[in-house]
């Protein structure tokens, strides 16, 4: 079975280059010394492209959050397809609790035919 597939975030997608997924990618085929080095060497760039992304004013804008803020089930659906394993399923939890709860206040809202039997009266 294959693993789930895991997004990329705005902020990966900003920072990261071809290149440097391909040299990522690379890591595992070399001996453990040159590992290391690839893959602080890879970091590395990724934070110089993230240090200069910040400096120049119209790229930051493209990664703020909404105006209007997401409801927190929308906002779980989306962390949801950054993460695997454990982080998923205790999102999947959090998801599944709060679904209930709002189930819950649905049914304890009155009914339509509730307020009509009050007003008869």
């Amino acid at each position: 079975m294959e693993p789930e597939y895991i997004a990329q975030t705005t902020l990966d997608q900003m920072v990261a280059t071809d290149q440097g997924q391909l040299l990522k990618a690379l890591i595992p085929y070399f001996p453990p010394r040159q590992q290391q080095f690839l893959s602080v060497f890879a970091k590395a760039k990724e934070l110089s492209n993230t240090v200069a992304l910040f400096q120049s004013q119209t790229n930051s804008m493209q990664i703020q959050a909404a105006a209007v803020s997401p409801a927190p089930l929308d906002m779980l659906n989306d962390l949801r397809r950054y993460c695997f394993g454990n982080t998923r399923k205790q999102l999947d939890q959090i998801t599944n609790l709060m679904t209930v709860i709002e189930m819950m206040k649905i049914m304890n809202e009155p009914s339509p035919a509730d307020n009509c039997e009050e007003e008869r009266q």
